[in-house]
This record gives C-alpha cells, structure tokens and sequence, in this order.
C-alpha cells in the first residue's frame, strides 16, 4: 500500500483548519501544519500523533506576512512529500506560460484580499496593566 501524499493545512490551529487536520491524520497523510498560534499548533500536532502515528511537522507562519508567505511556498515547491498533480496544493499547470499568467493574476489580486488591519480573532493577546 502507497503512503497518501503529505497534505499542507492552513489555520490549523482552531476551526475548519483544525478540523481539517485531524480528518487527514485519520486518513494516514502526514501533515505540515500552518498558523500563527505555536502553542495551540504544537498541542495539536502531539495529540494526532499519538493518536494516528503520522508525522507532523509545524510551521508558526503568519500568511499576512509575505515573507512567511514565501517560506511556505518554499516549502511546497522543495518538499517531495507533496503531491504536486493535487490541484488543491498545486494548480497542474503543466505550460510555464500558463502558470506565470496565474501567478501573475494572482499577483494582481493580493491587495484587493488585503485588510487594513486583522481580525480581532488573529491579534496578538494584550496584556493588561495591573
């Protein structure tokens, strides 16, 4: 039997991302798991281990940050764990024209995704003076 191809999870510290996760642990993938909580990321990332023995490893990126961006496109790209034909993770463009057009649009559409300022939700917790 083949091992399932290594799946890449966004946001996989809470929600749809955790959940996500968790689905493709059960199913045998190993996991790289994304998000900008370490400490939630890293519980995770030990529980689906004991529970289904993949290997998972963990990125703290911030996908605001085009800098962390580009790390994991690096990590996409270098990684031959990664099932470069699933167009989930990778678009199966197989004409290098075809893909500078995309990543172009796709460039030109980046600041139109962009806020002004994150989501409560992904703020750094403050703490108060006491």
């Amino acid at each position: 039997m083949t091992q399932p191809p290594t799946v890449l999870v966004t946001g996989a510290s809470s929600g749809i991302g955790r959940t996500c996760a968790e689905r493709f642990a059960r199913r045998g993938h190993d996991l790289v798991l994304v998000a900008r909580d370490e400490t939630r990321l890293a519980a995770l990332a030990g529980q689906l281990r004991r529970e289904t023995g993949v290997a998972i490893d963990v990125l703290r990126i911030d996908l605001t940050n085009p800098a962390d961006v580009a790390l994991v496109e690096t990590r996409l790209r270098d990684d031959a764990g990664f099932d470069r034909r699933e167009s989930v993770t990778i678009p199966p463009l197989a004409d290098a024209a075809l893909w500078a057009d995309f990543d172009a649009a796709r460039q030109a559409l980046r600041p139109a995704f962009a806020n002004a300022k994150p989501a409560d939700r992904y703020r750094a917790p403050t703490t108060a003076a006491a």
